[in-house]
């Protein structure tokens, strides 16, 4: 923790300590994009005990633990950061989640996020470079050519693990294409199914 996570922390733990009904309010729309079979985002950050156990065993180190500045609820549970590393969907993390809050679901289950392309940075849709790399690594064949030659994702088929993210060549921070979260399927308790 460096000297402004550490700073930030102090702050949240006084403020929670002041106003404790702060952090049991529902933050608005989570964009943490969870690991596969992850259950609904209402519950994860009280099921989740923070131990690292699924950080400690994922294989394509993909897990990250969420920093405090991003979001004081769900600091420390696991988030994937697909920028810097894709998931592999080996589901390593759910069988040693002690809590539930990361649960083992089928293959044709999985649905961690959608990956989106941004044609403004695309090489190939604004500069008719030939780049197909999001293509050639997507493990379910997501992405497929348009009739100009263009990648373009299905997000039926797009289970949202990233490795188009992690592998593009656009050198900005953002890659041209990015998995986000909205609207995907999560493990719901009380219906004790994905939806």
């Amino acid at each position: 923790m460096n000297r402004k996570e550490f700073l930030f922390s102090l702050s949240a733990s006084v403020l929670a300590a002041i106003c404790p009904g702060l952090l049991l309010k529902p933050e608005e729309k989570s964009l943490i994009i969870r690991p596969p079979g992850a259950i609904e985002e209402t519950l994860f950050s009280q099921f989740c005990v923070r131990c690292g156990q699924c950080l400690k065993v994922c294989s394509a180190n993909c897990l990250k633990p969420v920093k405090i500045i991003k979001s004081i609820r769900n600091w420390a549970t696991p988030e994937i950061i697909p920028r810097q590393s894709g998931c592999i969907r080996c589901q390593s993390c759910s069988k040693v989640c002690p809590t539930g809050a990361i649960r083992e679901v089928k293959n044709e289950e999985i649905k961690i996020g959608t990956a989106q392309i941004n044609t403004q940075q695309c090489l190939v849709w604004t500069h008719q470079k030939e780049c197909l790399v999001c293509l050639e690594f997507c493990p379910v064949q997501a992405i497929h050519k348009d009739q100009q030659d263009r990648p373009v994702v299905n997000s039926g088929l797009c289970v949202g693990c990233g490795l188009c993210e992690q592998n593009c060549p656009v050198t900005t921070q953002e890659a041209a294409i990015r998995v986000s979260v909205s609207g995907e399927k999560r493990y719901h308790i009380k219906e004790n199914r994905y939806y």
